[in-house]
């Protein structure tokens, strides 16, 4: 089991490079709509032969994938600043590099995409910038790549222009189509000592991502001395498909391990227009963190949040998922202390590789999806417990009344024989449900490739049975980007993200996620069929 950070911090032109979804090798500019097409086109008109037998059940659509991410668009003289993490290895930026996308539907016309991603990963914490795609036609291709204004390197007038790096950025739609993004925003410099600084920042654009407004910073902290020093971590934003109300959460954690690290709320009233102070809606108790507050905005207003309580720096102590609900847009949340969801057991990803890079995965940091019409709640996360502590898999928990009881967790990933890590999770129509996670059910023991997979399981009956279809892969999982596994450390832990992009364009599964090439990691769309 390899070593982790706790609390997990930081978890903190336009025609591109498309490829068929099988490979990671760049390929001709052919968009994946035009590849599925030829490919159902072949399966119709192969197949002769004399006699009567039926021609062979044609194989499911293939998906169709795009990069979105390119060469970074990013000054070379922004965002440099070296920070005060400890070595070695020295402190650097994988340029071009890009990890931990985020995707939002338009409600009104879920054909109408939006995504976010981190712009040229640093090897301790953050990222130079935070960027920013579209798609208007269900993901099967994608605007020019542009940086959102949450840090220097995005050109910043604003409150973003105080901060060298940005990181964990989440992206909302409103039923308006008012575009919400938000995103930490700190200085490497003096992290959680005197003079560090960091930042909740949030930006709306009223027109598809054209511009963004000057974003608001909904918390800012300073380090002084002699302490403690707080750092704001692992934003999520959530809007109300029916209303004018957008909710902000994310976590602060301390340098005094004996305090409480609460999670914070922003909550507008008024489609982003402005956003009233902050306050805490959740005090773990004396030596205890939340982390990973997910918003969840239920078809009746309501609000959940899907979150983990964990002792601070204790991987592998006592880690609960926890919900808590709110009925009158954020001004109170029960119960308290919160509904256990489950008990979390993750032992973390193993390179199969015999002296191979640590890897950085989403233990302990659960994905959550509500239905729009139902107001089921899913969650999945990765668990060591079906293997007895052996590997991670994938579980999931649904919720039918609100995040008032919940499921026993069950597995979904489909090999249980190797490690499943990264999942996320999101309905469609008529309840159908959808996973996709990464595995390692393609690597060749003695490889000193890394051949990892992205798989899609989808459900149509509750969970009851799943059908699987590959999303993406083979790719070698070697050259990602590499990060952080310790607080206030440079890494080389291989790195897609803490998170993954899913969405239901109304016909099919649209997927923004994190592979690479062998020119490192960038940012893919898939587009699935059911």
């Amino acid at each position: 089991m390899h070593k982790r950070q706790l609390p997990l911090l930081d978890r903190m032109g336009s025609q591109f490079r498309a490829g068929n979804g099988n490979g990671p090798g760049r390929y001709p500019a052919i968009h994946g709509a035009t590849m599925a097409a030829a490919a159902m086109l072949a399966c119709a008109c192969g197949g002769g032969g004399s006699g009567g037998s039926s021609p062979p059940a044609p194989p499911p659509p293939a998906p169709s994938t795009i990069q979105v991410s390119g060469p970074s668009t990013l000054a070379p003289s922004c965002g440099l600043a070296v920070g005060n993490a400890a070595a070695p290895p020295p402190e650097a930026f994988a340029l071009n590099s890009a990890v931990q996308p985020q995707l939002a539907a338009n409600p009104a016309n879920p054909l109408l995409l939006y995504g976010v991603f981190e712009q040229d990963r640093w090897n301790a914490i953050g990222a130079r910038a935070i960027s920013f795609s579209g798609s208007k036609d269900g993901g099967v291709s994608w605007s020019a790549v542009s940086a959102l204004p949450f840090s220097v390197c995005g050109g910043s007038a604003g409150p973003g222009a105080a901060y060298d790096r940005a990181s964990d950025p989440s992206i909302a739609v409103g039923p308006s189509g008012i575009l919400y993004a938000s995103a930490l925003a700190f200085n490497a410099a003096g992290f959680q000592a005197a003079g560090g600084s960091s930042a909740v920042l949030v930006s709306r654009s009223t027109d598809g991502g054209a511009t963004w407004q000057a974003p608001t910073a909904v918390i800012g902290d300073v380090g002084a001395s002699p302490g403690p020093y707080v750092f704001n971590d692992r934003d999520a934003i959530a809007a109300d498909p029916h209303g004018p109300d957008v909710y902000l959460l994310w976590d602060q954690i301390s340098s005094d391990t004996a305090a409480s690290m609460p999670t914070y709320l922003a909550h507008s009233g008024d489609g982003g227009a402005t956003w009233p102070a902050a306050k805490i809606i959740y005090q773990p108790g004396s030596g205890y963190q939340t982390l990973n507050n997910q918003p969840l905005v239920l078809p009746n207003g309501h609000v959940v949040d899907v979150f983990t309580v964990e002792l601070v720096f204790s991987f592998g102590g006592p880690q609960q998922l926890v919900a808590i609900r709110s009925t009158d847009h954020g001004a109170t949340w029960l119960p308290n202390p919160g509904v256990v969801i489950a008990q979390m057991a993750p032992v973390g990803t193993a390179n199969p590789i015999a002296s191979g890079a640590p890897i950085r995965d989403s233990a302990y940091m659960a994905q959550t999806a509500v239905d729009p019409s139902s107001g089921t709640l899913a969650a999945v996360w990765q668990d060591g417990s079906p293997s007895g502590g052996v590997r991670d898999g994938i579980v999931l928990s649904l919720s039918h009344d609100e995040g008032a009881t919940w499921s026993t967790p069950v597995q979904v990933n489909s090999v249980p024989s190797v490690a499943a890590f990264d999942p996320t999770v999101h309905f469609g129509s008529n309840g159908r449900i959808a996973v996709t996670y990464y595995d390692f059910r393609d690597y060749v023991s003695g490889s000193t490739t890394l051949s990892t997979g992205l798989w899609l399981r989808e459900s149509a009956d509750g969970g009851a049975t799943w059908t699987e279809k590959r999303l993406y892969g083979p790719f070698d999982l070697n050259t990602a980007a590499r990060a952080d596994l310790i607080v206030g450390q440079t890494g080389n832990a291989l790195f897609l993200g803490d998170q993954q992009g899913l969405a239901w364009t109304g016909a099919a599964w649209a997927a923004l996620f994190a592979a690479t090439t062998t020119q490192g990691s960038g940012v893919f769309a898939g587009v699935m069929p059911p």
